[in-house]
């Protein structure tokens, strides 16, 4: 009953009630967008950067970001904003230390990181540039490394005179789909890379939902982490679901028969930028607030109530797990 009330509360949300026209002038903040060049992340830059923010689309693929900075540019034309490429490749842990300096050589200041890049169900067998499962690696290992060096520069951001209290914020982007990770905890702690999962038939059908989904739970106990972690630095961590949208996260699972069907039930991406820009911008995000879980399209809800109440152990245990694969990249 609890994943039928969830699912139905995110596959029909309300009419969303914080949207680019409640905010303030952003020209003194800087915010960086993983997975900015598209979907839900271009949008989000879109809107940022519309209220004169200065806004780093993080990615891979330079070609990419040049082109979605000239649509942005073509979209919101009269600002006084910055968009600026950052390269990141959340696919290789040995290159994450030399992008979070690039951008800490160009900036005293960082509002907000939405950590929003992910890949969803990739072919079987992929893998990251030092062997781990890609989602694993790329929605969790990685973005936690990232945030590792931009975590120091935040905690000084908090402490700046014009940095309104509540406003610095760590948003770690989740899924609906941590409804279907492995109970109880939503972690595999036996396989957490999932190397031994057998060839049996039950298997080869949940495989591929159950790893994504692990993935998308472990951003939630990230969160929830970060806050004991980070105590009273002033920092917000918030984890949320940004909607069933119509993106190139469902590429691989879309196909000639299977994406009309699927569109049908999927939003345009703007949407899931709003429940980002709740989750980073709104006022009713505060202290309050700290380790909330954000669904569509900007309003609390609620994760999957085991991987709550194991929070307590899973958080340290994945956190210090964490640390200890990525010590030598750090």
């Amino acid at each position: 009953m609890e994943l039928v009330t969830a699912t139905l509360s995110e596959v029909f949300p309300p009419t969303p009630v914080f949207t680019e026209k409640d905010l303030p002038d952003l020209s003194s903040k800087v915010y960086i967008v993983t997975g900015g060049a598209s979907g839900i992340g271009k949008e989000l830059c879109k809107i940022l950067y519309s209220k004169s923010a200065t806004v780093y689309l993080a990615g891979r693929s330079q070609k990419n970001a040049e082109d979605a900075i000239s649509w942005v540019k073509s979209q919101a034309p009269d600002t006084s904003g910055r968009l600026k490429f950052l390269n990141l490749d959340l696919n290789d842990l040995s290159t994450i230390k030399g992008s979070a300096q690039a951008f800490l050589k160009e900036e005293n200041r960082l509002d907000v990181v939405w950590h929003n890049a992910g890949v969803m169900m990739p072919p079987s067998g992929s893998k990251s540039k030092q062997g781990y499962e890609l989602q694993l690696g790329t929605n969790v290992i990685a973005p936690w490394l990232f945030q590792s060096f931009l975590t120091p520069l935040m905690q000084r951001t908090v402490t700046l005179p014009d940095t309104p209290k509540d406003s610095v914020r760590v948003i770690w982007v989740s899924s609906v789909a941590h409804h279907w990770s492995p109970a109880p905890g939503g972690i595999n702690w036996p396989d957490l890379n999932f190397e031994n999962v057998g060839w049996d038939i039950p298997r080869l059908l949940t495989l591929k939902p159950e790893i994504y989904s692990q993935s998308k739970a472990a951003n939630i106990i990230l969160a929830a982490e970060a806050v004991k972690r980070w105590g009273r630095s002033g920092i917000l961590s918030v984890s949320l679901s940004p909607g069933i949208l119509r993106t190139a996260l469902i590429r691989h699972i879309s196909g000639r028969f299977l994406t009309p069907i699927i569109n049908l039930v999927l939003y345009e991406p703007y949407y899931g930028a709003l429940t980002e820009l709740f989750a980073g911008l709104s006022p009713q995000v505060d202290e309050s607030r700290n380790g909330a879980y954000v669904i569509p399209w900007g309003r609390f809800g609620n994760p999957r109530s085991d991987i709550m109440s194991g929070c307590g152990e899973n958080g340290p245990k994945l956190w210090d797990w964490l640390e200890r694969e990525c010590r030598e990249f750090m």
